[in-house]
């Protein structure tokens, strides 16, 4: 069996399903998730939700942390090796480690966030299919559908702020990426695209209608609800094209839609005060960054 501990917000939640999903079909063995996270509250982090549950992904529900389940196997058993049965893998570094998907054991446990297409782009197929949504996200999704489907020329523009601006670890981590790389990219946008129009999906809409240089027939989106996050999301992902901000939530906006010829711009700098992270695998190739 795969387990694979979920934490954090949507965007992450993905990422570790989909190593998961990867390693559970090469295996061919069943997919469990330990979401013990959602349990408490944690001071350095944003208040997150799990949200997997409004796709279609085949997974089952583990009742107990696997790290307490292992400790209490390994003190019924002292004096015996549980490796064959066993096998943690915790995240050593950011980029992608091809060792992760060697990984074969009666139970696999995932710890980390794995963000890089490397882990499972040979499902990527299977991916997108079980990430179809499982229900209406919110009561606006059906209307904003409809408009991105009748729009020539689509383009998402994904604009996170809030904790990146206000948040105590996330700001010096993250960042907001700056209003000039959004002038650069909608610009690019422009040159590259023919007569695109902008969908903007944002946390802080006021100050994007206030400083995005976008013409009046710009859409910014505003999904309600408990789910209205799942709902951006998944609207992002129907979009032909995308602006993303430095941001797993946006990464997968544009991951999710399958058109091979999509253009997607993407901040150069993912992390503002990270220099010993190398993020030379998180970007797919044809990706576009500036």
């Amino acid at each position: 069996m795969i387990i694979s501990r979920i934490t954090s917000g949507l965007g992450n939640q993905l990422f570790q399903y989909a190593v998961a999903r990867h390693l559970s079909l090469k295996n061919k063995t069943s997919l469990y998730v330990d979401l013990s996270y959602y349990l408490y509250q944690y001071h350095d982090d944003t208040s997150r939700n799990f949200k997997l549950g409004n796709f279609s992904v085949p997974y089952h529900t583990l009742q107990q942390s696997p790290v307490e389940y292992v400790s209490k196997a390994t003190k019924l058993l002292p004096n015996r090796s549980l490796r064959p049965f066993f096998l943690f893998q915790k995240e050593r570094q950011f980029h992608f480690d091809e060792q992760i998907l060697q990984s074969r054991a009666g139970c696999v446990i995932l710890e980390g966030f794995w963000q890089s297409e490397a882990y499972f782009r040979d499902n990527a197929d299977t991916i997108r299919r079980d990430l179809q949504l499982s229900g209406t996200p919110s009561p606006e999704f059906n209307q904003y559908r409809e408009l991105i489907r009748e729009t020539p020329m689509s383009v998402s523009i994904h604009v996170r702020r809030s904790d990146y601006v206000n948040h105590p670890e996330f700001s010096q981590t993250f960042g907001f990426v700056g209003i000039d790389y959004y002038k650069r990219a909608i610009e690019l946008a422009r040159k590259e695209l023919a007569n695109p129009r902008f969908f903007v999906f944002s946390d802080d809409k006021e100050w994007s209608k206030t400083n995005l240089p976008l013409g009046e027939d710009s859409v910014f989106v505003q999904n309600t609800g408990l789910n209205g996050d799942v709902a951006d999301l998944v609207l992002m992902s129907h979009c032909q094209h995308h602006i993303i901000a430095n941001s797993s939530f946006s990464w997968w906006g544009a991951w999710l839609n399958p058109n091979a010829g999509k253009l997607v711009i993407t901040p150069k700098n993912w992390y503002k005060n990270k220099p010993a992270w190398n993020t030379k695998d998180l970007l797919p190739p044809t990706w576009l960054s500036i």
